[in-house]
């Protein structure tokens, strides 16, 4: 008892290319639990193939005819086309719940072949969230002696939240998972109590629910590789042959509005060399040159030394990264030349006051300008995120950033509205950055269990519970959508990721708008057959066999 464990993740229908890069958290679980001699699979359903399991004939047609319209003919959909849209809406989302019993047999099916002694649910929002629910719901009452634990980002976020709507869990781990992981085998295996593992939720007869204290891993360089092998990771030659490095953890910074310094602590680092070793063993292993660094802030020194290595070495590799603007005074030319191909850079606002009142970012906007416009000058395609509107929001502070844009022209500018989550100072003391939440006590549970309306732009969404500014929940959403307008009016690009842009150098489409558009298309229709295709011909393109 407690040798086969099962780890599982389905975020939802997929809506973006880098849904298919493998899952660099299940590998690196998968192989501490191998390491401590315990057997373990991984089913990971964020594939193509999920559209076939959800969409119908019916549907597929008619989404097919309706975004190649919007997308390619870039036509307004007509009146007509949006009330037939919410009838398929309607039955997509019946599909969706006929697909949450399928999930369960399969998983049935699975547990009884493979024997399995413990399940891991990767837990993340919307549909993938109520199918995981639903799932170990079912098998709790199916197999009462399986052990089931809950992770992922909805565990980061939400915590002991979660045993209001998933009961069944006998733990929840949040934090870092590695160790804790193993210590969670020894409570499978009956040779270890739950009191005694650090960062797991768990509740106790009488109903309580108990948090232990967080333990973080000091050294990174002490993880093991990630396992990718078929045996283990059982449908990885479906996904993208792009890897993630897990070069680093943690962040210096405490934004208010950012689960990353609750959820990772003070920042660590692997050591460059470790990084390199990294590379090499999956480049051997696998045949992948594609990477993206996973920290939140990976330090600009940090990737100049590692970028110094691969030059030396003669790495051929391409990678991304997430940046802070403060710690790259960097040579971007060196960076290039190493491979870098996309920084991702979270500015936020152009305007200071918001920027240190609003959200705790210390950034000299003409500093912040100067190093935005070495970094697109070197060829780095350079990615900019804003949050509009922000806390203390005016037509001045829309002005201030809005000028500075188009002065730097990034290459792409990702702007969303404010996230309010739990654990965040924007959620501790709302009413000091200009929000008003309706009702704080039920509000994690309304954001935990919210479902976006995957074929609706965000102003048909259900209203969110809370105001920005004053501002309704409809009247702040329509700004975003507003300001991204504008953007797009001086020919700016608002929908394209570091990561995103990766994966087009090794498209087979002649421009960025045509891959942007076309791959909208795909995702909207549901087109398993032309995303399936198109993996296998970005993987023919990375690894060189064509």
């Amino acid at each position: 008892m407690g040798g086969n464990f099962l780890l599982i993740s389905v975020a939802g229908l997929p809506k973006i290319l880098s849904d298919f890069i493998p899952d660099i958290g299940l590998g690196v679980l998968a192989s501490a639990l191998i390491n401590n001699g315990r057997a373990v699979k991984i089913l990971d359903f964020n594939q193509p193939s999920l559209f076939s399991d959800v969409f119908t004939d019916e549907i597929s047609s008619f989404l097919e005819r309706f975004s190649h319209r919007v997308f390619i003919e870039e036509k307004r959909p007509s009146v007509v086309d949006l009330l037939k849209l919410k009838i398929i809406d309607r039955k997509l989302e019946k599909n969706k719940r006929k697909f949450s019993e399928k999930f369960q047999g399969y998983l049935d099916d699975f547990i009884q072949k493979e024997k399995i002694d413990c399940i891991g649910f990767k837990l993340w929002a919307g549909d993938g969230f109520r199918w995981s629910l639903d799932a170990g719901r079912y098998l709790k009452k199916r197999y009462p002696e399986l052990k089931i634990i809950g992770g992922g980002p909805q565990v980061d976020i939400f915590g002991e939240e979660i045993y209001k709507v998933g009961e069944f869990f006998d733990a929840l781990c949040y934090s870092e998972g590695e160790e804790t992981i193993v210590h969670l085998a020894d409570f499978v295996a009956g040779k270890k109590k739950l009191e005694d593992i650090p960062n797991i939720i768990f509740r106790k007869e009488d109903g309580s629910v108990i948090k232990n204290p967080r333990k973080f891993i000091e050294d990174l360089d002490k993880l093991p590789l990630a396992v990718y092998t078929p045996d283990v990771y059982l449908n990885i030659n479906e996904k993208l042959k792009i890897l993630v490095l897990d070069e680093s953890r943690g962040c210096p910074n405490s934004c208010y509005f950012c689960i990353h310094p609750v959820k990772s602590g003070k920042r660590r680092t692997k050591s460059p060399e470790k990084v390199i070793y990294e590379i090499k063993e999956y480049k051997k292993r696998y045949g992948v040159s594609l990477f993206k660094y996973a920290g939140s802030s990976t330090p600009g020194s940090f990737m100049m030394d590692v970028a110094k290595r691969i030059i030396d070495e003669k790495l051929d590799v391409k990678y991304t990264s997430f940046g802070h603007i403060n710690e790259f005074d960097v040579n971007f030319s060196l960076l290039k030349s190493s491979g870098c191909e996309s920084i991702f850079f979270g500015l936020e606002s152009a305007d200071e006051k918001i920027l240190k009142e609003g959200m705790n970012k210390n950034i000299d906007i003409e500093r912040a300008k100067n190093i935005l416009k070495k970094c697109k000058s070197s060829g780095i395609f350079t990615v900019v995120s804003l949050i509009y509107p922000a806390p203390f929001e005016t037509d001045e502070t829309r002005k201030k950033t809005m000028d500075f844009i188009k002065d730097v022209r990034p290459d792409s500018i990702l702007v969303q509205f404010a996230g309010i989550y739990p654990g965040t100072l924007w959620f501790k003391s709302p009413e000091s950055f200009n929000f008003t939440i309706e009702d704080k006590e039920t509000y994690p549970f309304k954001a935990m269990t919210y479902q976006i309306k995957n074929l609706f732009p965000p102003t048909y969404w259900e209203p969110l519970p809370y105001k920005i500014n004053g501002l309704s929940f409809k009247e702040y959403a329509k700004e975003t959508a507003l300001f991204q307008k504008e953007l797009q009016k001086e020919g700016l690009e608002t929908s394209i990721s570091d990561e995103a842009y990766l994966i087009y150098r090794y498209s087979e489409f002649p421009t960025l708008r045509d891959f942007l558009n076309t791959n909208r298309y795909y995702f909207y229709s549901g087109d398993r057959d032309k995303l399936e295709a198109e993996i296998a011909y970005i993987n023919r393109r990375i690894t060189g066999i064509m």
